[in-house]
């Protein structure tokens, strides 16, 4: 089992889009090519409801595409899903629309990275997903492409976190518990 390796998420990324430097920055234009994946359908239940920093958009519109693609997980991200919220003006409705997304997914992965501790958003959402539904996983995102183990920091590492197999996900509460995402779901 191994956790998902940052690098790699970005190179998806990026394959799954034609960079040209007519058509504006990359950033953009991976914001622009995962409208493919937004739904707009405001009653539509999602599998995983995807916690992390903006900075790390393009390593999460790779785990996007791949979750999505790989598994066939419905994946709930603000900036994909509800791209009638404003960034740049946070508000009471802000918070009122991701907690009604929150409600309609069945887990909540957070994840981690460089940028993770930066966000004001993701520890919010990470205590409330906690206390609505019980199921979060942490989705540590690592440059060591050999990595499968995560040792969280602080309440991070109260959770299980997520690794994959060539052909399944894991939630693992460390190297000798695991079980497979699905039955985790179902788990009361």
């Amino acid at each position: 089992m191994a956790l998902f390796n940052i690098d790699e998420l970005e190179r998806i990324a990026r394959s799954s889009i034609r960079l040209d430097e007519r058509f504006g920055s990359e950033s953009y234009q991976i914001d622009d090519a995962m409208q493919t994946y937004s739904r707009f359908d405001y009653t539509k239940e999602y599998d995983i409801f995807l916690s992390h920093s903006y900075k790390d958009r393009i390593a999460v519109a790779g785990l996007v595409n791949h979750l999505t693609e790989q598994y066939g997980y419905k994946i709930y991200v603000d900036w994909i899903d509800d791209q009638r919220l404003n960034r740049s003006s946070v508000s009471k409705l802000t918070a009122k629309v991701i907690k009604n997304q929150m409600n309609k997914c069945k887990s909540l992965f957070y994840v981690t990275s460089e940028n993770s501790s930066s966000s004001k958003w993701m520890p919010w959402e990470l205590g409330l997903m906690d206390g609505i539904k019980g199921k979060v996983a942490i989705c540590p995102l690592t440059k060591n492409r050999y990595a499968t183990e995560y040792q969280g920091q602080e309440y991070l590492g109260l959770y299980p976190y997520v690794t994959e197999t060539a052909s399944m996900l894991w939630i693992n509460e460390d190297s000798k518990h695991y079980n497979r995402f699905e039955r985790w779901l179902d788990e009361k």
